[in-house]
């Protein structure tokens, strides 16, 4: 809950900023080149729609299953005017001054913005290792399989996971303002067959009856391996 008050004040913030820099000074929208790296919101865009695949698996366990679509359409209509509308008007505001993955570096210097970037990291710090508990849990599974139930095992976990956490932050952090480059490269290369590429064809296989129905499929299957392959090779060829 902490995490989630954090986001949505910083992107109150964020974006009352934006809108009095757009205000006072017009669009910097063509300062911004766009078509040499617009393939990287490719990769970007199937980064965020990857857990698309929990959908179903959520929707078996909700106490009212009949209202799980048009939750999912409000979600997704909400998550969409979000992205969008906060990626224009930021850009539009700052222009090519956006040098950095991280937005918050836009904010003036004074007590509150600091106190709002300090949360913020404060957020990230307490995040990042949640968000690494499934690679936690098949490393843990390789690693102390058959392991007994102990202190030795409870403190080796422990270890293998300060060490992935700790890892993962040199790896960004030796990344620098590449890291927006990374993450569209591992959008399109990992994320595109998990978000698309099986569905479309466990459904091709499963369930698709109809020639029309095999068609979309194949259609999406198709589609994503463009997807992975081109902004892939694009992303590495932009570095």
């Amino acid at each position: 809950l902490f995490a989630y008050v954090i986001i949505v004040v910083t992107l109150i913030v964020v974006l009352s900023y934006a809108g009095k820099e757009f205000k006072d000074h017009g669009s910097d929208l063509n300062t911004v080149s766009f078509m040499a790296t617009w393939t990287d919101s490719i990769g970007f865009s199937v980064y965020a729609f990857e857990g698309i695949g929990l959908i179903l698996p959520v929707q078996e366990i909700t106490k009212k299953p009949e209202a799980y679509k048009t939750v999912v359409l409000y979600v997704f209509a909400t998550c969409l005017i979000l992205m969008v509308g906060f990626g224009l008007l930021t850009v539009s505001a700052w222009g090519d001054k956006l040098t950095t993955p991280l937005i918050t570096d836009m904010l003036p210097d004074n007590t509150f913005c600091y106190i709002i970037k300090i949360f913020f990291c404060v957020n990230l710090i307490f995040s990042h290792p949640l968000q690494l508990y499934p690679a936690h849990i098949i490393i843990e599974n390789m690693i102390y399989n058959g392991w007994p139930k102990s202190k030795k095992r409870q403190m080796s976990k422990n270890f293998t996971r300060t060490l992935l956490v700790g890892l993962t932050t040199i790896f960004t952090m030796s990344l620098g303002e590449k890291v927006d480059k990374f993450l569209s490269i591992l959008g399109a290369l990992t994320c595109t067959p998990i978000a698309f590429t099986f569905p479309a064809l466990f459904h091709l296989k499963a369930c698709a009856k109809t020639p029309g129905q095999k068609a979309f499929d194949s259609i999406i299957i198709a589609f994503s391996l463009v997807i992975q392959v081109y902004c892939t090779a694009l992303g590495v060829i932009n570095w």
